[in-house]
């Protein structure tokens, strides 16, 4: 199967770094020549979101949205992808419900989305592990974890966006009442951006890969799109930290989360 194919990644507020802890390694440091793959993009980069309609996470899908569809605004308002607008499609998360996320996961990608932010839903990220497993699909899965799989020590809870980030969450969606998973959904579609713009190519795995180039401890520190891009341009490596803080990807699971860098002791 073509699971080679897949990038998958697992992106989070905290996000497991378990494999690497069985495995007796540690947090890996992301560098700037992250392994090259073949380009496999269209030239449109579509971001999918998946939020819940129901369940516990029900009340924090449309700050979710609002994060998403707020960056991909901002980037169109500057350009967009390669000069071409960034598109977003929104679809049920099916939190607890394995067969709605399978039907959002299979529309999404028939669609030609190329990255997945999904919800901090232990359930959706299993049946996403499950589909992404059994797809031979070009796409990037982007999650926001939960306690039940962060690495120890992470911190989980939910960030608080300030108060310029509201402010803009509330103008991208007026109705916005809770902001909870705005910030975190906000940067993982910039990063996802950012991470096809340093590819040069909006394929999945291209993007996967990105990932690692743009978080980089070591780059520049940009805090936002348009610093980022300029120090590109500029040949810099880059660091983007958006609003929720440092992402930490790890090369050798392929996943990462914000903050405080947790080293996975070895057994």
């Amino acid at each position: 199967m073509g699971f080679n194919k897949i990038a998958t990644v697992f992106v989070a507020g905290a996000v497991v770094l378990g494999m690497a802890a069985c495995s007796g390694g540690s947090a890996v440091v992301p560098t700037a020549t992250p392994t090259p793959v073949k380009p496999s993009g269209d030239g449109i980069l579509r971001i999918g979101d998946m939020t819940p309609v129901s369940g516990d996470l029900a009340a924090y899908s449309a700050a979710q949205a609002a994060g998403v569809d707020l960056a991909a605004q901002e980037v169109n308002e500057q350009g967009g992808y390669n000069e071409v607008p960034v598109e977003v499609l929104h679809r049920n998360a099916g939190d607890g419900d394995p067969t709605a996320t399978e039907a959002s996961f299979n529309d999404l990608v028939s669609r030609g989305v190329d990255v997945i932010i999904a919800p901090a839903s232990a359930s959706v990220v299993a049946t996403l592990e499950e589909l992404v497993a059994k797809n031979d699909s070009n796409v990037a899965i982007v999650s926001i974890a939960t306690k039940k799989n962060a690495p120890k020590g992470a911190a989980v809870d939910a960030i608080t966006p300030d108060e310029t980030l509201s402010s803009r969450l509330k103008v991208s969606d007026p109705s916005l009442g809770e902001l909870t998973y705005g910030a975190e959904a906000y940067d993982l579609a910039i990063a996802s951006i950012l991470a096809a713009t340093v590819s040069k190519d909006d394929g999945g795995a291209s993007i996967t890969q990105g990932l690692l180039a743009v978080t980089l401890q070591t780059g520049f520190p940009c805090t936002s799109y348009g610093m980022c891009v300029s120090a590109v341009k500029d040949k810099q490596p880059i660091n983007f930290m958006g609003p929720a803080g440092q992402i930490n990807y790890d090369a050798t699971t392929g996943v990462a989360y914000f903050g405080k860098t947790i080293e996975v002791a070895k057994k």
